[in-house]
């Protein structure tokens, strides 16, 4: 169970969204900072590339942290969107909590099993 994919998957899931919450407070504590330049976080692609690339029983997701040098919302070079980054954290946050709820009914369903092997 805790070497399936799907578990590895929802593991790294939470860890990828833990440093998105980072990164984002990271943004929004320098949304004065003249020059700074916001970063986000891709975690789908990589899971793509690696589910089409998986070696039996190794799962090795990797986040890629991106930093956006293309756009300048203010004068002094800072491109941090406030609203966005808020939007952003509160997703993050419900995609957690649903990782979390999905975690534990995995672990539900294991003791449900445990329970009733011997009866």
């Amino acid at each position: 169970m805790f070497d399936s994919l799907a578990f590895k998957a929802m593991e790294n899931s939470i860890h990828s969204l833990w440093m998105k919450q980072n990164i984002i407070a990271h943004n929004i504590s320098n949304y004065e900072t003249p020059g700074y330049k916001a970063k986000s976080i891709s975690f789908q692609d990589t899971l793509e590339q690696e589910r089409k690339t998986k070696n039996n029983n190794k799962y090795n997701f990797k986040a890629t942290i991106i930093t956006d040098e293309t756009t300048n919302i203010r004068p002094d070079g800072n491109n941090v969107d406030l609203d966005k980054e808020n939007v952003e954290l509160v997703d993050t946050y419900y995609q957690t909590s649903a990782l979390y709820n999905k975690i534990n009914g995995q672990f539900t369903n294991l003791k449900y099993v445990m329970n009733n092997a011997f009866k």
